[in-house]
């Protein structure tokens, strides 16, 4: 499991960094505001479903404690407000930048905890 915890906070680590990165761009390139917010907005919904999936496997190690899921209603629940908070607010929001953010932290995971493994 300390690998795993390790892997975790690598991944946190480097999702903060490119959400500082989003965050950083969008100050710089004025002319991309909607699509580097979108950017942002699926990072920080796929970090909260990193954290949501590490609470519930960080109770599985617990020896006298029994989880009751994998909190996949919650994480299908973030990922139905981010794309609803894409289709009503597309002024704001684009669904393809919404998307590349919450997949880019999803690799990045994939690759850490991956690693850690070996």
């Amino acid at each position: 499991m300390q690998e795993f915890t390790t892997a975790m906070r690598q991944t946190f680590r480097f999702a903060f960094f490119f959400m500082a990165a989003s965050v950083i761009l969008w100050a710089l390139l004025p002319e991309h505001k909607v699509f580097l917010q979108s950017i942002f907005a699926g990072m920080f919904a796929n970090t909260i479903n990193n954290a949501v999936l590490f609470s519930k496997a960080w109770k599985s190690t617990k020896p006298d404690s029994r989880p009751r899921g994998t909190g996949m209603l919650q994480r299908f629940v973030m990922v139905a407000f981010l794309a609803y908070l894409t289709v009503r607010f597309p002024e704001i929001f684009v669904i393809s930048g919404a998307l590349i953010g919450f997949f880019l932290i999803q690799v990045v995971s994939l690759l850490f905890v991956y690693r850690s493994f070996k």
